[in-house]
């Protein structure tokens, strides 16, 4: 049975696991809170978007030494930030 974020048949009858790599891929995000900090408490996000728009970001993303969940949270408020002006 799918799992609720993997469509069935979106990865060819092979359960993903884990991303390959992510403890040294370069985009994978940095484990580095402090031990007594308190977790995030995150809600999932997911949205389609133009692919050459995805790959823009990806490369700004890995140029800044950032994520694409800061990168994303960034946008956000940017945005919020002009509508409510």
């Amino acid at each position: 049975m799918p799992t609720k974020h993997q469509p069935a048949g979106a990865f060819g009858g092979k359960k993903l696991t884990k991303a390959p790599d992510t403890e040294t891929h370069p985009l994978a995000p940095n484990k580095t809170e402090a031990p007594d900090a308190e977790p995030a408490k995150l809600t999932q996000f997911s949205a389609r978007l133009d692919p050459e728009l995805l790959r823009q970001v990806k490369i700004a993303i890995a140029t800044r030494g950032t994520t694409l969940q800061a990168a994303t949270a960034e946008a956000f408020e940017l945005w919020l930030s002009q509508k409510s002006s």
